[in-house]
């Protein structure tokens, strides 16, 4: 398991240079993993997010209620039907219905 690093924890330790790096190095977010997911992402990205990365990236990967948990990422890669899912949910959004 990877280990979590606190920032602050870190500069309360005396080690500000490694807090610096941490905060440097930033942290890898993807909004799609496979086929199905880049097509939902694609939709989110032109329908909700005005094409911004890290809002479609930050949607792509909130684990929701109505996906029982899993995030648009997990569901649309699961399926066809999960796919019919997340772009339906996408069109809620857009139409303004609050999920």
């Amino acid at each position: 398991m990877t280990e979590r690093r606190n920032i602050l924890a870190l500069i309360d330790a005396g080690r500000e240079d490694e807090a610096v790096n941490l905060l440097a190095e930033g942290f890898h977010l993807a909004a799609a993993v496979g086929s199905r997911s880049t097509k939902a992402a694609l939709e989110a990205a032109a329908r909700l997010y005005a094409g911004d990365l890290l809002d479609t990236a930050y949607f792509m990967n909130r684990p929701h209620q109505c996906l029982e948990g899993q995030s648009p990422i997990e569901r649309a890669e699961e399926s066809d039907e999960g796919l019919e899912l997340v772009l339906n949910m996408i069109g809620s959004i857009e139409a303004g219905v609050y999920i």
